[in-house]
């Protein structure tokens, strides 16, 4: 989990040093006592002590000891004739450095600096460094331990091991030995005095720790550390979350996808904490746009405005209370779900009007439009949002917002976290509110009003009214019929499989206004107005329960846009719909006669079915105006439906001020 380093360089290599065969020996060991022995000692001129070299172990005889002016030759101690001495005088020279430090009194230690690393779930590292301040400590005792390292004995008691070479690397034993290295490895020093090693080790080379005696503790302290960084950058956790976490997670999974897992459990539990202490969130503003581009036919030959219409509303901060953390909602386990307090929020916004990206037009909001109480939060890290798992929110149809942490790259702390939930929109986005529907059909619908989609639509009746009219209007009123059948009979269908759907696979999506089928009835709709018979596009005429779907279904027997299996039932609705929708009665009067429905009821239907046409009889005749119809369909029924032709035509039920369609 963790790595470590210590400052550490090598000798210096810019140093020149001179070659040992080229250096007098001048330093040697006491063969009787092992102390250092300098060739002018008193001891070694009087000729009172034995000295051996403290290399080899050989013995030496000291040559012109006592005589400090001599150069050319210079007193030096002499090994046996023959025998190899290449690194007699380093060990000579460390051995004189050794002493001398001991005589020195003192040793002046650096600070000792560890770098310890802690890895997040992301992968991403979390560095510290810690400390052992630098001291200076006496020296009690020294001595040469072999030819590269001397031990000091510190007035506490400690015993430090120095490393002479300069070249030792760090070690990560934790095994309570202190070494530091120090390059006194120069042979010159074998030629100095007493006096002048002291001057030149007043000045010490650096001095480098390869191991220091609280190195443990030192470590731990990095760890400790290091994760606490990691856990601020919301990126770690504690050993306790850990183990929770494990024993909720099933055992063979990748550890890749476990890593990405416990940073976004951890993000969203920061999240709800943060909901929950604060109770409030900053959210952006809701936004619709709906683009109109010129239809394909205009292409190179004809003006090619585009329409883009765009509603928005002001970023708001919502009050929150009740949060909950990933409870099953529908088919769905929202990270975070949040009740907006029992306050009935409700919103304005203005609607920006645009023509080939030139301003038209800005207007306010005339009504607001409410919010559901239950806001649904979103924690993204890793991977977004699914279109299987927006289609899921979007049929629970409530105001759902995402908080995409990708975005902000980097790290992120707590304090961070909690001002970018809190006070902050940046990396905020709507997935869906139930606001957006009710303003896209809004913004649709003034669209087709607009100046630019009436020129596109005058402009493609004219280039389509030839092929229109190429064809009889049977034609037309067949494939009318056929496309509105085939539209609401496969909504009944998926009506059906989403009744009955099963699993974590998304439901299917119903038709709308934007797919084929829907497209097949308006052109239809439109070759019919182009023969003399407008009006068949009308909502009126074409929702599930609307004139066409209805009066098809008295015509089959069978149910159209009502998933049932007879027209009694159909008929049965009709007779049971509130009195604001009478006024298209006598239409579904006039089919139950025209098909014969009749002869399918049972006693108790025609018992029924009577009661509710003596009743439209009485309303009709006294021109109750909740039953009377206006003309504006009868042209275009007469022709969908020919065998209702002459009762339409008669006129009864119809407003008595609107004459006959023909």
């Amino acid at each position: 989990m963790t790595t470590w380093q210590v400052e550490s360089t090598g000798a210096p290599s810019d140093l020149r040093t001179p070659a040992a065969s080229e250096v007098p020996l001048k330093w040697a060991h006491d063969a009787l006592t092992g102390e250092p022995r300098y060739i002018h000692d008193s001891e070694v001129v009087d000729r009172q002590c034995s000295c051996t070299c403290p290399a080899c172990q050989l013995g030496l005889t000291p040559v012109m000891a006592g005589q400090p002016l001599r150069v050319r030759p210079t007193a030096h101690f002499r090994h046996p004739a023959g025998s190899q001495k290449d690194a007699c005088t380093l060990v000579a020279a460390r051995l004189a450095a050794t002493h001398l430090l001991s005589e020195n009194g003192f040793i002046e230690l650096p600070r000792r600096v560890m770098s310890r690393t802690a890895t997040g779930f992301s992968g991403q590292g979390y560095e510290v460094w810690v400390e052992e301040p630098a001291e200076r400590r006496a020296v009690s005792g020294a001595r040469l331990l072999d030819r590269a390292t001397a031990e000091l004995t510190l007035d506490d008691g400690r015993k430090l091991l120095v490393d002479l070479t300069g070249r030792r690397e760090p070690t990560s034993e934790f095994d309570g030995q202190a070494v530091v290295t120090i390059f006194l490895s120069d042979p010159e020093l074998a030629n100095l005095s007493p006096a002048e090693i002291r001057a030149r080790l007043r000045i010490l080379p650096d001095i480098h720790w390869c191991a220091h005696w609280n190195d443990r503790a030192l470590a731990a302290k990095g760890d400790a550390a290091a994760s606490q960084a990691a856990c601020d950058a919301l990126d770690n956790w504690s050993a306790e979350d850990e183990a929770d976490f494990r024993a909720h997670l099933s055992p063979d999974i990748d550890e890749d996808i476990a890593r990405n897992l416990r940073r976004e459990t951890l993000l969203h539990r920061e999240v709800k904490a943060i909901l929950e202490r604060e109770q409030r969130i900053a959210t952006p503003g809701l936004d619709v746009t709906v683009t109109r581009d010129p239809p394909d036919e205009f292409c190179g030959d004809w003006e090619s405005d585009t329409l883009r219409m765009t509603w928005l509303t002001a970023q708001r901060t919502l009050e929150l209370d009740d949060v909950r953390l990933e409870r099953r909602l529908g088919r769905i386990v929202p990270d975070v779900i949040g009740n907006l307090g029992g306050r009935q929020i409700y919103t304005e916004g203005i609607t920006d009007t645009r023509v080939n990206d030139g301003f038209e037009e800005e207007i306010e909001d005339t009504y607001s439009l409410s919010w559901p109480l239950t806001l649904l939060v979103e924690v993204t890290v890793t991977h977004g949002i699914d279109e299987e798992k927006r289609q899921r929110i979007r049929e629970l149809n409530l105001p759902t917002l995402e908080i995409d942490l990708s975005q902000l790259g980097g790290r992120i702390t707590l304090e961070n976290l909690r001002d970018l939930i809190v006070n902050q929109t940046v990396g905020k986005r709507w997935v869906h509110h139930p606001i957006f529907p009710i303003k896209r059909r809004q913004i649709n619908a003034a669209l087709d009003e607009h100046p630019v989609t009436l020129r596109y639509r005058e402009r493609l009746i004219e280039l389509r009214r030839p092929r229109w009219l190429a064809m009889p209007v049977s034609h037309w009123a067949r494939h009318y019929l056929d496309a509105v059948t085939a539209f609401h009979d496969a909504n009944v269908r998926i009506r059906r499989a989403q009744r009955h759907h099963q699993g974590d696979g998304p439901k299917p999506k119903l038709l709308d206004t934007e797919s084929d089928a829907w497209a097949q009835i308006v052109e239809a709709a439109e070759a019919l107005s182009a023969h003399g018979l407008p009006g068949a596009a009308d909502p009126i005429m074409l929702d599930e329960a609307g004139l066409i779907a209805r009066l098809l279904s008295i015509q089959r027997n069978t149910g159209v846009g009502y998933d049932v299996k007879s027209g009694y039932q159909v008929l049965n609705a009709i007779m049971q719909s509130g009195k604001d929708n009478k006024r298209w009665d006598t239409l579904y009067g006039f089919a139950v006669k025209s098909y014969g429905l009749e002869a399918h009821f049972s006693a108790e239907q025609t018992r029924k079915y009577e009661i509710w046409r003596q009743t439209l009889k009485a309303k009709v005749d006294a021109n109750d105006e909740a039953y009377v119809r206006p003309a504006t369909f009868d042209a275009v029924l007469s022709v969908l439906f020919p065998d209702m032709a002459k009762r339409i035509n008669k006129g009864y039920g119809r407003l008595p001020d609107q004459g006959s369609p023909h």
